[in-house]
């Protein structure tokens, strides 16, 4: 492994479902490659956004759901200051705040929209394998991770549905440290 993916995910506490579904994909994607996440601070009054983390992320996903809560605003001017692939998401399930309406209609960025967190999963799968695959060999991927991804990527062409699955929750939601399988030999 020469390099880790790191993901920092701006989401508010109602959010929570969408990113323990990037850390679920995350898990899935690769055998070999470490992925770490940071997120937006929990808390009824948000936090400090870990900034130096935000800098250091080979990518930044933003999710949205009724609102656009503290700290997200300076996560997202961080992310856009220094330049990061940013990819943008929006549940069409949830009634945009005033202040949500006010930053989609300011911020002139194409958001993806989805619906439900299984929808969600679909489309940022996709979108990971296609960032993984793009980065190659900067993100520390072998060859039997970048074929497990292109036969994935393939799977995916062939489904074209977005089906709604269980909440299979499992305790990510916060950010966390994904570690490579050890090798069987």
């Amino acid at each position: 492994m020469d390099k880790e993916f790191t993901v920092y995910v701006s989401a508010s506490q109602q959010m929570d479902a969408e990113c323990e579904q990037v850390g679920q994909v995350l898990a899935s994607l690769t055998q070999t490659s470490r992925s770490t996440i940071r997120r937006t601070p929990r808390g009824p009054a948000g936090g400090n956004p870990d900034l130096p983390a935000l800098a250091a992320s080979a990518l930044y996903i933003v999710v949205l759901g009724t609102d656009f809560s503290a700290p997200i605003g300076i996560e997202w001017q961080a992310a856009q200051r220094a330049g990061l692939q940013t990819l943008g998401y929006r549940n069409t399930e949830a009634s945009p705040s005033p202040s949500m309406v006010h930053f989609l209609r300011h911020t002139r960025f194409d958001w993806v929209e989805y619906r439900g967190p299984s929808g969600f999963r679909a489309t940022l799968e996709r979108t990971l394998l296609r960032r993984l695959l793009d980065g190659t060999p900067g993100f520390g991927l072998d060859m039997a991770d970048v074929e497990q991804i292109a036969a994935r990527l393939s799977e995916l062409k062939g489904d074209g549905q977005e089906e709604e699955g269980p909440d299979d929750r499992r305790g990510a939601a916060a950010g966390g440290v994904i570690l490579p399988r050890p090798l069987h030999r």
